[in-house]
């Protein structure tokens, strides 16, 4: 860790915070790299979510997509010729077929959004799909974004064999609380949402815990969340911590798939549930303090545990 960079980096942010309207001090702000040690462990995550975020927005800047979305006589050939003609505008000296070349890669990627703002109806997920997807499952079903297995109330329910509800927990991880019999449930997620052209079939469905649906929902970017924390919450064995935002315990733990424990455990989202702790237990617990870990490394393992009508009780907005 080099702190002076650390130090600058924080300082200039402070001085943009300060004048948040200002241009001069956002565009001294943008001028500096972000230090590996603020992006934290998964930098990698955060940066790539936001490349994403960054490339929708500058293909959306290219083509307007809503037309396009309500006028089924538009075609990719018409995204083509907006695209072409914003390279032909800003780079008229490159070569001609490589101007071609490139916005074709970008005309790609807009028909895709385009296609799946047109294709939004979630088709029914039929009774074989389901027996498949349990079967695909076994041995040990579990929830593919955070190794939940499923209990014998939720199997009995999504099979159809009987209309009961998982029991509530007498304890529930505040970080992931399954506060309703909902929430233990299993459902068929779609790995790539229906909002962003997912397929209801069956190489585009896994089995899910019913929070992990929840909230995941249309979402596939940590940046879908809002950028603050949910709240506070005092707990008996750490004090007042602050809740993170569900988003980012998901994503983070859905991503990293394995627990994170320097010894080299090797416990994995297939194998066991795994819990998302503060990297610095001194610090709140946001994407860049984010830790993975199975039940054995959690530091939390005892003290994120907390009865459902506790836990509403002690959080503060």
């Amino acid at each position: 860790m080099q702190p002076q960079h650390v130090a600058g980096f924080i300082a200039e942010i402070q001085k943009a915070l300060a004048s948040n309207w200002s241009d001069e001090r956002l565009k001294a702000l943008s001028d500096r790299t972000v230090p590996e040690e603020v992006s934290g462990q998964h930098g990698w995550l955060l940066r790539g979510d936001l490349s994403t975020v960054w490339g929708r927005w500058f293909i959306e800047s290219l083509v307007d997509l809503a037309p396009f979305q309500l006028d089924s006589n538009l075609n990719i050939a018409h995204v083509h010729a907006q695209v072409l003609a914003h390279f032909n505008q800003a780079s008229p000296h490159s070569p001609k077929d490589e101007r071609d070349k490139y916005a074709r890669i970008l005309t790609d990627f807009a028909w895709q959004l385009v296609q799946a703002r047109r294709d939004r109806k979630r088709l029914t997920i039929t009774v074989a799909m389901r027996d498949e997807l349990w079967a695909q499952a076994q041995p040990d079903p579990r929830c593919y974004l955070c190794g939940y297995e499923f209990g014998s109330e939720a199997r009995g329910k999504f099979l159809g064999e009987s209309g009961d509800l998982p029991i509530v927990p007498s304890l529930v991880d505040f970080t992931r609380p399954r506060t309703r019999p909902a929430h233990a449930c299993i459902e068929v997620d779609h790995v790539t949402p229906v909002a962003q052209g997912g397929k209801t079939e069956t190489f585009n469905l896994r089995l899910a815990c019913g929070w992990c649906n929840s909230v995941k929902n249309r979402y596939t970017n940590i940046y879908d969340a809002i950028p603050w924390a949910s709240g506070i919450v005092t707990l008996p064995e750490l004090g007042a911590v602050t809740q993170p935002q569900a988003l980012w315990v998901l994503r983070t733990v859905a991503t990293r798939r394995r627990c994170e424990s320097p010894d080299g455990c090797p416990v994995r989202i297939e194998d066991a549930e795994l819990f998302a702790a503060p990297r610095n237990p001194k610090g709140a617990m946001t994407p860049v303090n984010v830790g993975v870990y199975c039940q054995q490394h959690d530091p939390w393992a005892v003290a994120r545990w907390i009865g459902p009508q506790r836990l509403a009780d002690a959080l503060v907005k």
